[in-house]
């Protein structure tokens, strides 16, 4: 994708993701600050999201340099993610805790279906890779 996002594709995008957090409400997995979510090298966790998800974390966020070196997503400040609005759907999906795991492992795989879904009703390519990977071909190295 070469430009912005289109407008109406990320309004969709926004909207997917408010639905998502009520159904997450719903489950209500608990969050132990562990950073299993963020810290990818430590816990051996990939995080995959798509282009478009992607582009519309960096442009909400405005990150300006990208490091991949240490693994971690670069939004994960003092133990905290600093980018909830615009965040994947991964990072939404994840939780710590194992009793809602099932849950949330389905919620997810509905809401996956329906952002291919939001791809494609859009004419964006689907291009569903690790946060990190997308990351690294979007913003300029740094630190």
């Amino acid at each position: 994708m070469t430009g912005p996002p289109p407008a109406a594709a990320v309004a969709e995008l926004e909207a997917l993701y408010a639905e998502f957090d009520r159904g997450t409400a719903r489950v209500s997995p608990v969050c132990r600050a562990s950073g299993r979510c963020c810290d990818f090298e430590a816990w051996g966790h990939t995080l995959f999201a798509s282009r478009l998800e992607v582009e519309h974390l960096v442009r909400s966020e405005g990150l300006a340099r990208f490091d991949p070196a240490p693994g971690l997503c670069p939004f994960w400040k003092e133990r905290r993610c600093a980018a909830r609005a615009p965040r994947p759907l991964g990072c939404r999906a994840y939780f710590c805790d194992a009793s809602k795991e099932a849950a949330m492992g389905a919620l997810h795989e509905e809401y996956l279906r329906r952002l291919k879904d939001l791809h494609d009703r859009h004419g964006i390519p689907w291009d569903y890779a690790p946060l990190l990977r997308h990351l690294a071909g979007l913003v300029p190295a740094g630190g």
